[in-house]
């Protein structure tokens, strides 16, 4: 009997196979060219000088705390000013509206039924929307980081100027990036979008880890800050060992119904009978959920900082100024209202895609139903009670997935004490925090999944085990 191999089995496996040693090198130059074009930078501004800025931010204005999140969820793309600042995230929001719609809009959900030519109505609808998801937040980010003077300061050209040319790269470089993805999709081993967040959010982890490194290898520093350094980094890699540990756990576990055909007698054969099961996810939702949650949480930063600015003094400027404290850093209100809408999207989106009714109507049309169970009211029932049980721990874990990370440098402050290291390393815990590592490890699961469907069907030898000739 074959055992299943190892992931660096199944890789070196993969290399011996030609066509797909064809499609892996192929994936690995278009993973190249993207981090090629994450170093150019946009025209007209002075990125090293940018980025110098950036750092020197305060996390105590609202505009860092909403950079903070957005260059998170862009995998660290934003401090760089570069052509691929966007990323994919528009690329990815349009494609969750539209999913979205396609419950909720009967003639979006009818295109979608009508097979694959519905389906590549849906993703050019979800293309053309990007453009205006492109120029908005590319408009709205320019705007924002300029009125900063220290970051103004960074920018060569006229700011009209700057803007229309910043805007326009940005947005081809976005569309760049679909049309890589497609190229890995379709030639390539993988998702190509998926592959590109998860090479984003990885090529900024050297930079983090080199940050908590520095002060152990600068021998001008003091020892005992040396020592808070060394116990600052030791946490940050338990963490995310822990993370990705758990994240991976949750990402394989399921819920297996058994599910009973029922038998046909056709002449004098019987038919069907067959016992299958159908597994239902604990992470249903994925990712999506905490990117709907950070984005809005966004939006009160934003509009009680405007509007604070815009009053001088008085009890209207004391109470913007409180509340916008409230929102911008991560105490009890902001964690609260946090979890609650990672919760409410969580049941949202699963409640969307997972119709109890749906899927008991679903297998009648099978001719299948649940053993112990009756077909229709109680089918219902019975799947709705496994999925709110379900989306309740998907929920809880999202939440904690999220909320943890962004409280640990206070926790490692409140344990070690005041340390540099921490405080000037907080960004690495926003960049490398819930969402990315959810992320990278959903992507890495599929891919190794996707590797091994691809060898088990060429039935290659060095894989299965098998010591013949591959059959024919």
């Amino acid at each position: 009997m074959s055992q299943a191999a190892g992931p660096s089995e199944l890789f070196l496996n993969l290399f011996k196979v030609p066509e797909l040693r064809k499609k892996a090198l192929f994936t690995i130059l278009v993973l190249a060219v993207f981090r090629l074009g994450a170093t150019i930078p946009v025209p007209g501004i002075d990125n090293v000088e940018f980025a110098k800025s950036f750092a020197e931010q305060t996390s105590s204005t609202w505009v860092y705390s909403f950079l903070g999140i957005y260059n998170a969820l862009s995998a660290g793309g934003l401090t760089d000013f570069t052509i691929f600042s966007l990323g994919i995230m528009p690329y990815i929001s349009a494609q969750i509206i539209f999913q979205l719609l396609t419950k909720v809009v009967p003639k979006l959900e009818e295109i979608q039924k009508e097979g694959q030519a519905g389906q590549r109505k849906i993703a050019l609808y979800s293309r053309l929307s990007t453009i205006p998801i492109c120029i908005v937040q590319s408009f709205f980010t320019i705007k924002l980081l300029t009125g900063q003077a220290n970051l103004a300061s960074a920018v060569m050209w006229d700011l009209t100027t700057f803007t229309a040319i910043a805007v326009l790269t940005m947005t081809a470089g976005a569309f760049f990036l679909i049309w890589l993805g497609d190229q890995i999709t379709e030639r390539g081993i993988g998702n190509g979008v998926s592959l590109l967040i998860m090479a984003g959010i990885i090529a900024a982890l050297p930079n983090s880890i080199l940050g908590f490194l520095q002060p152990m290898l600068d021998s001008t520093i003091a020892p005992e800050v040396s020592l808070d350094a060394f116990m600052s980094f030791a946490t940050v890699l338990i963490m995310l060992v822990a993370i990705t540990y758990g994240i991976t756990v949750i990402t394989l576990g399921r819920r297996e119904i058994v599910i009973q055909h029922a038998k046909h007698v056709r002449g004098a054969k019987v038919v069907g009978g067959q016992r299958q099961t159908f597994p239902l996810r604990v992470d249903q939702a994925g990712v999506i959920p905490i990117i709907f949650a950070s984005a809005l949480m966004t939006l009160p930063t934003i509009l009680f900082g405007a509007l604070g600015g815009a009053v001088d003094s008085g009890f209207w400027s004391s109470l913007l100024s409180d509340l916008n404290n409230a929102f911008s850093g991560y105490g009890f209100t902001w964690t609260m209202l946090y979890t609650v809408m990672i919760f409410f999207f969580t049941y949202f989106w699963v409640q969307l895609q997972f119709n109890p009714i749906e899927l008991a109507k679903n297998f009648k049309e099978w001719g299948a139903f649940i053993p112990g169970v009756r077909p229709g009211k109680d089918t219902v029932t019975y799947l709705s009670q496994i999925l709110r049980r379900m989306t309740l721990a998907g929920a809880t874990f999202l939440s904690m997935l999220a909320v943890v990370p962004s409280l640990l440098p206070d926790m490692m402050i409140f344990v070690f004490g005041e340390s540099p290291s921490i405080n000037s390393n907080r960004m690495f815990f926003q960049i490398m925090g819930g969402i990315s590592l959810l992320i990278v490890v959903h992507v890495a699961l599929d891919l190794v999944q996707k590797v091994e469907v691809a060898l088990i069907q060429r039935n290659y030898e060095g894989y299965t085990g098998m010591t013949g000739q591959r059959k024919r």
